[in-house]
């Protein structure tokens, strides 16, 4: 399989030297604060292109590899059908991608939340992962984002899918199964599966601000000092 290209290169706010700062010395993959002057953006596929599902059993986890314009994550949305009532938790990873887009389960950016939500049995049950603060990505590029049943128990978890590959950006994934019971971790990635693309929606944060590309330390420390 061929790897898709790379997203464009990273742009940050004009701010000021104390905050630029500031915003550079957070730990990768995790952002202090939602950037005040921001603009959300959505990426994903639509719930009217459902026409599949693919369900979670005894700590195997599944999930989607995307691309990311944007690199400041504030919510994913993802859903079930109708006929999964289940109402136990389920836990949200984001992950980095190796250099053939393969899901790379150890270098986690985010681990949860966790959501339950109860099913009405009659309308596909939306559930939203907000991630506040929201996640920020290392750089623009492509990222995998996995649900793991909380305590990796033998029941399942359903998420509406589509299988005429609609999203080109990515593929659908699994994980290898854990050995179940409370002990609960993000197993390496399999896959991917054919023209198979999990229906979700990701919200990103895009500044709204004047935007220019991103400074290194020792330029910096030449306009500021």
């Amino acid at each position: 399989m061929s790897a898709l290209s790379k997203g464009s290169p990273v742009l940050v706010a004009t701010f000021g030297a104390a905050s630029l700062l500031a915003s550079l010395a957070l730990p990768p993959g995790r952002g202090g604060s939602a950037v005040a002057d921001c603009s959300p953006v959505t990426v994903g596929t639509d719930t009217t292109s459902w026409n599949d599902s693919y369900g979670t059993a005894l700590g195997q986890a599944i999930g989607q590899t995307f691309l990311a314009r944007d690199t400041l994550i504030s919510r994913l949305t993802l859903w079930r059908p109708p006929r999964n009532a289940t109402i136990w938790g389920n836990h949200l990873f984001i992950t980095e991608v190796d250099s053939t887009l393969r899901p790379d389960t150890g270098h986690i950016l985010q681990d949860g939340p966790s959501v339950a939500v109860r099913s009405d049995g009659v309308h596909l049950t939306r559930m939203d992962f907000v991630l506040d603060p929201p996640l920020a990505l290392p750089r623009p590029g492509h990222y995998a984002f996995f649900i793991q049943r909380d305590f990796c128990d033998d029941g399942e978890t359903d998420l509406i899918a589509n299988d005429n590959d609609l999203y080109p950006d990515g593929w659908f994934w699994t994980t290898y199964r854990t050995s179940g019971g409370t002990t609960c971790y993000l197993p390496p990635a399999t896959g991917p599966f054919g023209y198979s693309d999990l229906i979700f929606r990701i919200e990103f944060c895009r500044d709204a601000s004047t935007r220019v590309r991103q400074a290194t330390w020792g330029r910096l420390k030449v306009i500021y000092r």
